[in-house]
């Protein structure tokens, strides 16, 4: 006989409070059909669609990117980088991604980028909005040469707005495809418990992030893997992840807390089908794009074709008296008197060059104690990571030193706990930890970690918590950044740096606190409310039930 599926009404004091309000929880015995309409997955599906619509409103001020002045997308909070990349990756003038202009973002960005913009432009020439139909008669009206000239120039101008707005559109309706994917990837994965879905369905992180980037493709392929993994099946995971990481990197890390599981478990078969299959699928994906991708070198602020016969990712060409050269590497910081040095990189390798000379972001704690507007005057920091080339080798230095301890420690957790840990519970703190010691931990990154607490600690009260300073964190960023372009303009606006540094810090403070609560029920598996039900690990694949050998590491 099947067990009966956990009702949150009856499991977690949230739910139950704001049930009362309709009439409180079904009784224990009420018949709840599988036949009726509305299924646990409908609904869910249902919070979802209405999560994402919520999130198009908060988002739709800023859907034309004409709007965007005076600081329009942060007074109204509504920034996103599908408005902001349309132009600036070379997608409004029609280029292909990578071959006609190069793009920060892995290959399956690069991918969902040129289908929306193919779509946005379809739209836009079959389905004209009124300012270009108004245009258009404008045209046909002209009385003069110059009348002509002037509405053609509007034309133009306003199919190009229309395809922005198109463009966004199109991107919203393929991120609320992915995030139903997700939904459905984490009740499926939560056994018993699908309705601990809802809490990523109707998370603020998922209202406020959804479109911010492109990050809910990668959180898809991520939640079907670990789906996958659930069902036993390491091979199809693997692929799964790869294809995730060949996305947003960061699902590779998932084989670092289940290689000490399975290393426990005795299932290294299994690491081994997943481990493959992800590095294969993702360098597999990967590769035929950077060896038939040209490479583009910055010229006067203008990303340009380079013709070199390098198969380097990145190099320099030098020119002396009308002598060209190449180097690898990055150019000299200060090249000889007359030389003139371009930086070339190839267009696929452009992503990983950028997380390498990019420095410590807003988000990151290293910024803390190195902007002197913050808590500290950061100089003996900054002096200590400073780098005189274009990479900021100290400060990557300090960065993978961080992710290597990360990983032992979550290694050691999995070898060495009273009693293996659930996946979804070493997955969270890998990537808590990851983001916590990364120089890069933008807003919509939290969506990464969503799905994993949702199956690590699904409990409504802390979780909230945790999203409501993950929104305290975004509207500070941006009001921060209203005060950083006033200061330039001589004006005084915004708030200041140190605000919204607290906002970070105690959005940090946070996650270390719900890491705290994942690792004391690792080690109290009795206030685990998985596990109170008699459940093993219903993520954990070939490891749900699987004998626990610590005594023999011990």
């Amino acid at each position: 006989m099947t067990a009966p599926l956990v009702l949150p009404s009856h499991d977690d004091p949230v739910v139950a409070g704001a049930v009362e309000a309709i009439g409180g929880p079904p009784g224990r015995h009420a018949r709840l059909g599988r036949r009726r309409f509305w299924t646990v997955l409908r609904v869910l599906l249902a919070f979802t669609a209405v999560t994402m619509l919520l999130g198009f409103a908060q988002k739709a001020p800023c859907r034309s990117g004409s709007n965007w002045q005076h600081e329009y997308q942060y007074t109204r909070a509504c920034y996103t980088d599908v408005v902001a990349l349309y132009s600036a990756e070379g997608l409004s003038d029609g280029k292909t991604p990578y071959y006609e202009h190069p793009v920060e973002y892995p290959v399956v960005i690069g991918g969902v980028m040129w289908v929306s913009s193919g779509l946005a432009r379809g739209i836009e020439s079959v389905f004209h909005d009124g300012a270009t139909q108004r245009a258009l008669t404008a045209v046909n009206n002209a009385k003069t040469p110059q009348e002509a000239a002037s509405a053609r120039s509007s034309v133009d101008y306003n199919k190009a707005i229309a395809r922005g707005r198109h463009f966004y559109d199109v991107t919203w309706a393929l991120m609320t495809a992915f995030a139903l994917v997700v939904v459905v990837a984490l009740s499926k994965t939560a056994g018993r418990r699908p309705w601990d879905a809802a809490l990523f369905a109707l998370s603020p992180a998922l209202l406020l992030h959804g479109t911010t980037n492109w990050d809910l493709v990668a959180v898809a392929f991520a939640a079907l893997g670990m789906w996958a993994w659930a069902r036993k099946h390491p091979l199809l995971a693997g692929v799964l992840f790869g294809l995730g990481a060949a996305t947003k990197l960061y699902p590779v890390l998932f084989l670092v807390p289940l290689l000490g599981l399975c290393i426990r478990a005795r299932k290294m078969r299994a690491w081994n089908l997943a481990a493959v299959a992800t590095l294969v699928t993702a360098i597999g994906l990967t590769l035929p794009f950077y060896l038939t991708a040209p490479s583009y070198g910055d010229i006067n602020g203008t990303p340009t074709k380079i013709e070199t016969h390098s198969v380097l990712p990145v190099h320099c060409q030098l020119t002396y008296q009308g002598v060209s050269r190449l180097t690898t590497g990055h150019c000299p910081s200060s090249p000889r008197d007359g030389e003139t040095a371009v930086q070339v990189t190839n267009a696929v390798y452009r992503f990983f060059d950028l997380n390498q000379t990019r420095g410590a972001d807003w988000d990151s704690l290293y910024l803390q104690l190195m902007d002197g507007r913050g808590w500290t005057d950061g100089q003996w920091l900054t002096k200590a990571l400073h780098s005189d080339g274009v990479v900021p080798t100290k400060l990557n230095g300090v960065v993978a030193a961080g992710v290597v301890l990360v990983s032992i420690v979550v290694l050691l957790l999995c070898l060495l706990a009273p009693r293996r840990p659930r996946v979804p519970q070493v997955l969270f703190l890998m990537i808590t930890g990851f983001l916590l010691v990364n120089k890069v931990d933008s807003p919509q990154y939290v969506l990464w970690l969503v799905p994993l607490a949702v199956l690590a600690r699904p409990r409504w009260r802390l979780f909230l918590v945790w999203q409501a300073t993950e929104a305290l964190v975004l509207f500070s960023r941006f009001y921060f950044f209203i005060s950083n372009d006033a200061l330039a303009k001589g004006r005084s606006e915004g708030i200041p740096m140190k605000w919204f540094f607290a906002a970070v810090l105690l959005r940090d403070v946070l996650l270390v606190v719900y890491s705290a609560f994942v690792i004391r029920e690792i080690y109290q598996p009795e206030q685990d409310v998985v596990r109170a039900e008699g459940a093993d690990d219903p993520a954990g694949g070939v490891l749900d039930g699987a004998p626990d050998r610590v005594a023999a590491l011990a």
